[in-house]
């Protein structure tokens, strides 16, 4: 794994979940548009949240299982444990989102 494609895999994780993440950020007091009373954003920007977190670290499991190289696969393996770090965070800061 050259060191640019660390960052590539790291910067494939941080663009979604930073997205989804200022998208749950509510900063009007009003109601939500529609006039039904909830708001279903926070459901599914969490749902989306977990889906990509634990799509990526799957992806970089399978990554770091595929390499050849001891060193190649032991940054991919860090990036599954930043990667599980993510989803655990996101889980319980945005758990309650999800039922």
């Amino acid at each position: 794994m050259r060191r640019w494609s660390f960052w590539l895999w790291l910067a494939a994780l941080a663009v979604p979940v930073s997205v989804l993440i200022s998208l749950q950020i509510d900063l009007s007091a009003g109601p939500s548009i529609g006039g039904g009373g909830y708001d279903l954003g926070p459901f599914i920007y969490s749902w989306l949240l977990m889906l990509t977190t634990g799509t990526w670290t799957v992806c970089t499991f399978i990554a770091a299982l595929a390499y050849r190289d001891k060193e190649t696969g032991k940054k991919a393996l860090i990036l599954t444990a930043i990667g599980c770090l993510t989803f655990l965070i996101a889980l319980q800061v945005y758990g309650r989102n999800l039922s």
